[in-house]
Parts: structure tokens; C-alpha cells; sequence
């Protein structure tokens, strides 16, 4: 609440306000589940006076979330990923390089989590909407309705946190966790090398684990200390936290039994053999990104995707003599496109939640800014499998502000367009 109104007096313009959202989910890197019920109440106030759409609040939310943690090594994101590279290569004999080798080479190849973090930037700043999103923010801008009319939004809109009578919200208790946080995760990795050498992915997880524990404490003392949970309403909400993640765990341990299947039966040696001669080992990284995004689409998860497809495409890969870097990367942005934009997926719906936003319509207007980048990756991955370079990030960068001026102007003529009719007095 402090922090929100402290915004409030530096926003005035709604593109201002979708700016402030996207930085706001940049600076929330450490987490992809948090990342939205952290920033969505902090602006929601300010994106309904400024008649930001519902749904394309939902959008920047969800585009901060997975993509930009995917990207990250010392999170839990990029420990999975790698623990899942390390495995393979462990099972290879591979020895000259390492897990984190192979993961942060393949991060400028990872186009999907690269151009979704910029296409929200440059949807924010320069409100070159199209499709149906087009259509939502001009009605919240025409009408005031940020709402769709009979839209069933996710989160309570009259639910509002009920604090203790005489205590003030003060913003320390936002950012001392969040500095303990980083503080513990950062001095445990510097004793453990992390700035002249590689650390190994069980430090790394250390660290997470240490990190996240010791600001849990001092956030529990902050709060019995203002007043403002008990002791016991403390451990409710972080258990209440836990048991929602079941479901991931299921999802996960259930994704982790496939995998175990298909290594088992040598699911990657027989597709290897059968498309000797017959696959181009080029198309492999396109290939892979593909699978990962209609896989992932379907079931939702991206941690799934990667246990099934990395102990299938990285062995695929080391046999054809394709970039390691590349594969991974090309699985990780397959499997960032469903947990993205799936209504199953949980960052999604966290998104919906976060913005206040009816699901459906979140879905159905962030799908075609999703399959745009989609669409491009194909390209970007199928050229790669020739020649990669990071650099190519740049032309997809180039190419992915073309195709969004081009739809905006077609869309233009077919709904219109409402100017920024509302400003607020700084």
C-alpha cells in the first residue's frame, strides 16, 4: 500500500502505468509464482484509474513471470534446467563442459523468454495493440469497463487486506525480506566462488533454500513486530502456500516417471537410429521447440515438458553433432510457450489472478501476442540449426517490432483506435 501510493504520484498516463508494470516484473526475477501477486495489487489501483485493461495487465503480469526466470541460473528455474542438462550429460561421458556451460551459452539463443520479455516492453510503451487486445483497451479506455461486461474476474475486487486497527502499511516490509533474500543467496554463492568459478547446481540450491528460509524468518519477525500477523496466522499462510503447490509436485514427480520410461526403453537411441539419414540434424533445434510448445500447450507445465523432452532431444543432439546450448534452449523456449500462455498453466492463472482479470479473456486475448513470438522462433530456431549465433537475437528483435507495427496498423482500421483520454495530475 505505501509503495503503491508513492507510484501514484510519479504515473499519469496508462502507457506510463503499463511501463511501470513491466519494470515492476523485471525487478521481481526471483520468482515466477510470486512475481504477479506481488506486482498486480501494488498497480492495481493505478491501472483502473488510468482505464488499463484487465486483460492486457494479465498479459505484462504473465510475460514476467517464466520467461525472464528461465533466463536466471541461481533461481529454481535455471537449477532444474541444468540439473536435467547434467543428467544427460553425465549419461553421455561428456566431461569438457559443464550443465552451466550448456545453460547460459543457450541463453541468448532462448528467443522465446528474450522477445516475450520485449514484446511486453514495446507493447507497453508504444500501445501498438491488435487482435482482441485491441479491442479490450479500447473499451477500458472509451467505456472506463477495464472489465469485460460479465466478465468473472479471478481475484475479489471488493477483498481488500484487512490489517489490525492502527497499523500503517510501511514499505520496509516489502524490501528488507526481499534484501535478506538476495543478501544470503549472494554471500553464500561469492564464499562459494560464484564470480571466479563454476559452482556446482547443489550450492546453487543451497543458497535458494537458505536465501528464501532466512527471509521467510525475518518477514514472520517483521510482522509480529508491527502487529500485523500472529505468530500462528503467519505459519497458516506459508502452509496454506505449500499445499497449493501440490499439484505442481504431482504434475512434476508424474512427468518425472515418463521420463524414467523413455530413458528406460531407450526412447532417444530408437529415434535417433530411425531418423538417421532421414532427419536433417539442422531441423532438430525447430523440431524440438515445436514438440515442447504443443506439449507444454496441452498440459501446462513447462518443468513437465523439459523432464520429458531434455533425456530425449539432448541425447538426439550429442549423436548429430547439433549445439548443445541450442537444443536446450530450443527445449526451454518450447516449453516457456505453454506454461506462458496455457489456461492450465499455473503462472497464467496466477496472472488472472494478480490483474483481477476473467481467465478466459485473459487467455484468449494473450494467445495471438503469444503465437506471434511462437511463430518467429520457428523461423529463428530453424535458421539457427544452421548457423547459431547469439546475434540472431537481434534480427529476431528487428523482425518482432515489424510484424507488431503491421498488425497494429491492419487492426487499426478494423476496430479503431481511442486515444489516452485520461490523465492523472502528478
Amino acid at each position: 500500500m505505501a509503495f503503491t501510493d508513492m507510484v501514484t504520484k510519479k504515473v499519469n498516463t496508462r502507457a506510463k502505468c503499463e511501463s511501470g508494470i513491466w519494470l515492476g516484473g523485471l525487478f521481481v526475477w526471483f520468482t515466477d509464482n510470486g512475481n504477479s501477486l506481488i506486482v498486480g495489487p501494488i498497480f492495481e489501483a493505478l491501472a483502473e484509474r488510468l482505464r488499463v485493461s484487465r486483460e492486457k495487465f494479465a498479459y505484462i503480469l504473465d510475460c514476467t513471470t517464466s520467461p525472464i526466470c528461465a533466463m536466471v541460473p541461481i533461481i529454481g528455474w535455471g537449477v532444474y534446467a541444468m540439473s536435467l542438462i547434467e543428467t544427460e550429460l553425465e549419461v553421455a561421458g561428456i566431461s569438457e563442459f559443464t550443465s552451466w556451460d550448456v545453460f547460459m551459452q543457450g541463453v541468448p539463443l532462448n528467443f522465446y523468454a528474450i522477445l516475450t520479455l520485449f514484446m511486453a516492453g514495446i507493447m507497453a510503451i508504444t500501445q501498438w495493440d491488435y487482435g482482441p487486445m485491441l479491442k479490450a483497451q479500447n473499451r477500458a479506455m472509451k467505456t472506463g469497463e477495464t472489465l469485460r461486461a460479465g466478465g468473472t474476474p479471478m481475484r475479489s475486487e471488493t477483498k481488500k487486506i484487512e490489517l489490525p486497527e492502527g497499523v500503517t502499511p510501511k514499505i520496509y516490509t516489502m524490501i528488507v525480506p526481499l534484501l535478506v533474500l538476495l543478501g544470503v543467496m549472494f554471500s553464500y554463492l561469492t564464499m562459494k566462488g560464484l564470480w571466479y568459478t563454476k559452482v556446482a547446481g547443489t550450492d546453487i540450491r543451497t543458497a535458494i533454500a537458505s536465501g528464501f528460509l532466512c527471509a521467510t524468518l525475518v518477514l514472520i519477525g517483521i510482522c509480529i513486530k508491527e502487529k500485523i500477523f500472529t505468530f500462528k496466522k503467519c505459519l497458516d499462510i506459508i502452509t496454506g502456500g505449500m499445499s497449493n503447490m501440490m499439484f505442481m509436485c504431482v504434475v512434476l514427480v508424474l512427468a518425472w516417471s515418463l521420463s524414467g520410461v523413455t530413458k528406460t526403453i531407450g526412447t532417444a537411441a530408437y529415434l535417433t537410429d530411425i531418423s538417421q539419414g532421414l532427419l536433417n540434424p539442422a531441423l532438430l533445434p525447430c523440431i524440438v521447440f515445436a514438440i515442447g510448445a504443443v506439449m507444454s500447450l496441452a498440459t501446462g507445465t513447462s518443468w513437465g515438458t523439459m523432464a520429458i523432452l531434455m533425456p530425449i532431444g539432448l541425447p538426439m543432439a550429442i549423436t548429430f553433432g547439433v549445439s548443445l546450448p541450442l537444443i536446450s534452449a530450443a527445449i526451454i523456449s518450447g516449453s516457456l510457450y505453454g506454461d506462458h500462455c496455457s489456461p492450465i498453466s499455473d503462472t497464467t492463472i496466477l496472472a488472472s489472478i494478480g490483474s483481477a482479470c476473467d481467465h478466459i479473456d485473459h487467455f484468449e486475448t494473450q494467445i495471438p501476442y503469444a503465437t506471434t513470438v511462437a511463430a518467429i522462433c520457428v523461423v529463428m530456431f530453424l535458421v539457427a540449426g544452421w548457423n547459431p549465433t547469439p546475434m540472431m537475437t537481434l534480427v529476431a528483435i528487428v523482425v518482432l517490432i515489424a510484424v507488431i507495427f503491421v498488425l497494429h496498423k491492419i487492426y487499426v482500421k478494423k476496430y479503431g483506435y481511442e486515444k489516452d483520454i485520461v490523465k492523472m495530475k502528478a
